[in-house]
């Protein structure tokens, strides 16, 4: 029967009208859920028993022509249940649990104070409560690209484990925050975008955003990917793009916890109209089993992979410790003991690119290269002569290599802080330098070392994993090194 025949003329209005009721009650892709505003409120820099503000950056933010200002965000926010069975695929559907719960936690932004130094792009970083506290990791990596090229960098509190800490920190400053249950993080993160576009005069001292990307590792990524999945619409609304640093291939409950347990692993949705940069290091690949969650590149998700790089490193560690020291004088007193060297392969100069590259793509659709993915066969990583891993982003401290790069490191038992050691090293990874043996081997000469890394640093800057500033540093940093 053909759709012209006199038959379905006179039907057609019937046809049309349940085609109309099913579209209505068919679901939409996304949860549709308002964003409400906030209120933001500065904290004075001297207020409370402290004066000044908890993981104040230790640097001489006015050598940069920076400044660092502290907020309390509160408004009410709803925390949600799942709708319908989570599978892999990332297709979630929420719905209101309870809605409109107040809550009231902090902000700390780090801004150019001259509005010409201002790039356009807002960078809100989730803090990582790993350590039972606000850690900001992203920053610690990247302060150097943040800062030279005139990035707005602002911490979010947007977990319960780290309001608890704050106010225990200084009761006086921070009394008044408010965070019952990390179910609420989600409508926060949303937020806290919302003000930056809303109310600049306040939260930015009146610069004007262009771009503004969430950023998250480890477990605040893995809080992130929930977002993406789950609070797409949302996230669309707020966000113009989404950096996942080192997560596993698990996601996170819509209340308190780490992460589920089922689905095992999670892709990033199909139907994702965020743009998506997944970054991970080898040991989030495999020690975490990111390879589980591995996806193809689409118009809207990068996945980049650093081979011989750990969770964290050396780097990291290095610009983290003296802010927790100065805040928690007995942290003074800690000396991480760890059985390997900590990891030195220079993931932040990714990081960076990570970042360069997202905000470009969010900014004018200039999409970041093609990661190749680290090798493995038989579960186990493939790896060079050197014991180095395959496949990946080739930094030249892995086409030159110096040393052995992985993530095997672990605490040292009868050490005066075995707990913190044995809970921290295995993230740190390790690096193994040759003996000179084979550095002689290796590199007749310092110039033969200097152009092999040069030609290997001249590619990964040329592919997009390598930023200019960072090519000219590492480059040098060669020159400089006593090699052979």
């Amino acid at each position: 029967m053909r759709l012209s025949s006199p038959f379905f003329s006179i039907l057609r209005p019937f046809f049309l009208s349940v085609i109309s009721v099913l579209l209505l009650l068919t679901p939409s892709a996304f949860a549709d859920i308002r964003v409400p505003d906030a209120v933001v409120t500065p904290i004075a820099e001297d207020a409370g028993t402290k004066q000044h503000a908890f993981v104040a950056s230790p640097l001489d933010l006015a050598a940069y022509d920076y400044v660092e200002e502290e907020f309390m965000i509160s408004g009410t926010a709803n925390t949600y249940k799942k709708s319908g069975r989570w599978r892999s695929d990332g297709e979630w559907g929420i719905q209101i649990s309870q809605a409109d719960l107040p809550y009231a936690t902090r902000l700390l932004v780090r801004r150019p104070a001259n509005p010409e130094k201002f790039n356009g792009t807002v960078v809100i970083e989730w803090f990582n409560n790993t350590a039972f506290m606000d850690v900001d990791v992203i920053w610690a990596q990247s302060h150097q690209e943040l800062l030279r090229e005139g990035y707005v960098w602002i911490g979010v509190s947007a977990q319960t484990l780290g309001v608890t800490a704050l106010k225990t920190w200084d009761r006086e400053r921070y009394g008044d925050l408010r965070l019952n249950s990390d179910g609420l993080s989600y409508d926060i993160f949303s937020q806290v975008a919302q003000a930056v576009r809303r109310q600049p005069e306040t939260v930015l001292g009146g610069l004007t955003a262009t771009t503004v990307l969430g950023v998250g590792e480890s477990q605040s990524a893995i809080r992130l990917t929930t977002y993406v999945n789950a609070f797409q619409e949302p996230a669309l609304q707020v966000y113009d793009g989404i950096l996942l640093y080192s997560r596993f291939a698990l996601s996170a409950p819509l209340k308190n916890g780490i992460s589920m347990l089922s689905p095992s692993k999670v892709f990033i949705r199909a139907d994702n109209r965020l743009k998506v940069l997944q970054l991970e290091t080898e040991q989030d690949v495999f020690m975490f089993l990111f390879r589980l969650a591995r996806q193809d590149d689409t118009e809207y998700l990068r996945t980049w992979e650093i081979p011989g790089a750990s969770h964290y490193d050396d780097y990291g560690v290095s610009n983290l410790l003296p802010q927790y020291q100065r805040d928690w004088p007995q942290l003074g007193s800690i000396e991480l003991v760890c059985k390997n060297s900590l990891n030195k392969v220079p993931q932040h100069y990714v990081v960076n690119a990570a970042l360069s590259g997202l905000a470009k793509w969010a900014s004018d659709g200039q999409a970041p290269a093609h990661s190749t993915r680290i090798e493995y066969k038989n579960l186990k990583v493939s790896r060079d002569a050197n014991g180095n891993a395959l496949g990946g982003i080739r930094l030249p401290d892995l086409e030159a290599a110096i040393a052995t790069h992985n993530y095997a490191n672990y605490g040292v038992i009868g050490s005066g802080n075995w707990f913190v050691n044995a809970f921290a090293c295995p993230f740190l990874g390790n690096t193994v330098p040759f003996d000179q043996a084979k550095l002689n081997a290796l590199y007749p000469t310092h110039q033969d070392y200097v152009s092999k890394f040069t030609q290997a640093a001249d590619a990964a800057l040329e592919a997009g994993f390598l930023l200019p500033a960072d090519h000219k540093e590492a480059i040098a940093g060669a020159q400089a090194a006593d090699i052979p």
